[in-house]
Formats: structure tokens, sequence, C-alpha cells
């Protein structure tokens, strides 16, 4: 499976019509499931022709592929966005955490369309988290380097835990049958509190390091 098996619209009609057919197969796939939707059912569900699925998508492969891609970049996209001012890694960490607990309350059929990805081919759903996990260390690295995180982690598993915690707080998130903007300021604070306690350097231990 390759991006070579979809193709972008290159007219407005086209967009609005290949934005209809992505939409349609996220709410299927996140109800039933990858494997349990055809193309068939797809393009009923969209009300299109045979041959304008086949314009764009190679195969219900190449489908899934794209709206996965798209997760990613939308949440790396998100997440950049609200941490791009931020100066220290606590206050990236705080407001990255808080991006992504507000797309997953927005979008949640973003939950089952990722990790599903595990079923339907897990070299997608590995390479998806091993990616953020090399770029999470690099960010990672600079806040060692400057003091802010301790110097005793391995930083691969830090990563892995930090993606863990925002993924499953995202669950507790989708979980609750009420929710308001307090509810998840509240959820992240009690993550910091967390964070400050395992991965942070207390004050004191940041200034030492930058007298050294």
């Amino acid at each position: 499976m390759n991006n070579e098996k979809y193709r972008l619209p290159k007219r407005k009609d086209g967009q609005k019509t290949f934005d209809h057919i992505i939409e349609t197969a996220k709410k299927l796939f996140s109800k039933h499931g990858y494997q349990s939707i055809s193309i068939n059912e797809i393009i009923a569900k969209a009300k299109i022709a045979t041959g304008t699925f086949y314009q764009y998508f190679d195969d219900k492969d190449a489908l899934y592929i794209y709206i996965l891609m798209q997760y990613r970049q939308s949440i790396r996209r998100t997440t950049c966005e609200h941490i791009k001012d931020a100066t220290t890694r606590r206050e990236k960490e705080r407001l990255g955490l808080k991006a992504f607990l507000n797309f997953a309350w927005k979008d949640p059929l973003a939950y089952r369309i990722i990790w599903e990805s595990m079923f339907v081919d897990p070299n997608l759903f590995r390479d998806y988290y091993k990616t953020f996990s090399k770029d999470y260390i690099k960010q990672l690295e600079e806040a060692v380097e400057a003091g802010e995180v301790r110097d005793d982690l391995d930083l691969e598993t830090l990563s892995y835990v930090l993606m863990g915690i925002s993924n499953f707080v995202g669950l507790q998130v989708l979980f609750k049958d009420t929710l308001t903007q307090i509810d998840l300021d509240e959820i992240v604070d009690n993550v910091m509190v967390l964070l400050d306690n395992g991965m942070f350097r207390k004050k004191s231990e940041q200034l030492i390091h930058k007298k050294n």
C-alpha cells in the first residue's frame, strides 16, 4: 500500500466530491469497521457513480490510508499551532495535550480510524506511532539539553509514555457523557501534576543545570 494509489482532485467541484467520499467512509469505517464495509457500500452511501470513486482511489486500502494520513497531519498541525508560542517544554506539553484532547472531543471518529489500522495493516499502525515518537524524541532532547527534562530517562520510552497518556486520557474525555471546557482543563491540570513529579526537573535543579 502506498500513497500513489489515490489521486487528489484538481478542480473545486472535484474537491467537494472527494471530501464527501472521505466523510462518508469515515462514518462507515468508524461505525461498522474497515473489514465490514465494501467499496460498493461506500459508493451507495455517498450516492456517487462507481467510476467517480475509482477516479480518486484505486481501492479501499488507498481510501483508508488517505484518511489515516490526514488524521496524522491534522493532529500534528493542530498541536504545532497551539504550542508555537510556548517557551518551555512544560508549557508545550500542557498546550499540546489540551490541543489533542480538544481534537479528540470534536472529532471522536479519529480514534476508531487510527486504532483500527492495527488490524487493517500492522505496519501502518506501527509506522504511525513510530513517526510521532521520532519527532517527539528530537523535541525531548532539546528539553534535556536545556535542563528542563531529567537526563536519566530513556527518551524513546518517554515519548511512548507521553503518547500513551494522551491516547488514554483522550478516551477519558470521550467516555464522559457530559463535558465542558472547564472539565477538560481540569483533566489537563491533573496530568501536568503527574508530569511535574515524573519527567520534569524541579526549578532548583534547572537553575543548577544552567549554572553548570
